[in-house]
């Protein structure tokens, strides 16, 4: 994946990959077009799902209530 392929956002990418999807099935690619769209596909869709996983990580550490203010923190150290 490019510099500009790590610059691109989640909706950017999954629309990119949607399109690489649509060239797959609907058209009469040559055979090395069809695997460069394949390749382009797969790190695609690798990179969406590392984006997800790491929403979702950062969504539960949000949920859980695992991120403290430095304020809490100084009191806490107060008491010990």
């Amino acid at each position: 994946m490019s510099k500009k392929d790590n610059d691109m956002s989640f909706e950017t990418r999954l629309e990119r990959l949607a399109e690489i999807v649509e060239l797959l099935e609907d058209e009469d690619l040559p055979l090395e077009r069809g695997v460069a769209l394949y390749k382009e596909g797969t790190a695609l869709a690798k990179a969406c799902s590392k984006q997800l996983q790491e929403a979702r990580n950062e969504v539960k550490v949000v949920a859980e209530g695992l991120l403290e203010s430095f304020e809490d923190q100084d009191d806490r150290g107060d008491e010990e």
